[in-house]
């Protein structure tokens, strides 16, 4: 090997080397810029929060975060969720949404079931994940309040529901053998009803109203009285039931939101208190169906 070829590969070494040392030191990709206009850093938020239940939230296990930004740059939440002690898992939910400056939007969360019995009724906590300008993110821990008193009453029905369901599950089922023009067969139904439990009466919802099978008139609520003894002990119950169209109004159909959430008072052990049972898609289904046939839309 030539004097000559020896110098070009050592040449050669050396300039690899070189930029390889020169691409090693240069300094990191910056961060993608984050949304236009917003926050530089996590001090230059402002954001307040509320929690409540719209109409339709109880038919879906739902509550609404409610949150305000009172800074002067939008606020980009790509992560909302909210944590309690009185919540069994905390809830969230991943979903960007851009809150102007001066706004406040709704961010609609499924709750998850309550941890009974409940330690405290205290406001939940919302934790936030927001985006700033230079594309990184932050978290931010708002206190909220309970714009309606709606969250201490979900978590003391919630409990309430939960004694109940040690000693019997509830439900409701359409009963088609007893449909009759207006009249719409229902069953309230119980698998057990373990001691110290109480039906007490159930009540008319917004799309239906209850029959008195006695008298033939509209109630709107209907006495059971129905205990464990009536049950055998632990045996399963049945009581039949008869409802009609609280209205004949397609609209009203249409928008429904609670008319199939059907009250039932109890008493747990002398403790008087309610649940609601929610009816499952295939009696709301069957439920809407009768109420067409009855009011002949």
């Amino acid at each position: 090997m030539t004097m000559r070829r020896v110098r070009g590969m050592i040449a050669a070494l050396i300039v690899a080397a070189t930029m390889t040392s020169i691409a090693g030191c240069s300094p990191a990709a910056p961060p993608a810029p984050g949304p236009s206009g917003a926050a530089a850093t996590a001090a230059e938020l402002a954001v307040t929060a509320d929690v409540y239940r719209t109409r339709i939230d109880p038919s879906r296990g739902a509550i609404q975060l409610s949150v305000r930004n009172d800074a002067e740059a939008p606020l980009t939440v790509v992560v909302a969720a909210l944590e309690s002690p009185a919540l069994s898992t905390p809830i969230s939910r991943e979903r960007t949404t851009v809150i102007g400056p001066g706004l406040t939007r709704d961010l609609p969360l499924t709750l998850s079931p309550a941890a009974c019995p409940a330690s405290s009724t205290t406001p939940p906590e919302a934790v936030l994940t927001v985006m700033l300008a230079d594309g990184t993110s932050t978290e931010l821990r708002v206190p909220t309040t309970d714009r309606l008193g709606q969250w201490a009453e979900w978590i003391e029905a919630e409990c309430f529901a939960a004694a109940v369901a040690q000693r019997a599950t509830l439900d409701v089922e359409h009963d088609a053998s007893r449909d009759d023009g207006a009249l719409i067969g229902l069953r309230l139904t119980a698998d057990r009803l373990d001691t110290g439990l109480e039906l007490v009466s159930i009540g008319d919802t917004v799309l239906f109203g209850l029959v008195s099978g006695a008298e033939g008139a509209r109630v709107t609520s209907m006495p059971l009285v129905v205990s464990s003894d009536s049950g055998g002990g632990t045996g399963a119950v049945s009581i039949p039931l008869v409802i009609t169209p609280a209205r004949c109004d397609a609209h009203a159909l249409a928008d429904d939101k609670q008319g199939t959430l059907f009250v039932v008072d109890v008493l747990l052990d002398g403790e008087p208190g309610s649940v609601t049972i929610n009816a499952n898609s295939a009696t709301r289904a069957a439920l809407y169906d009768a109420y067409t046939r009855a009011c002949g839309l």
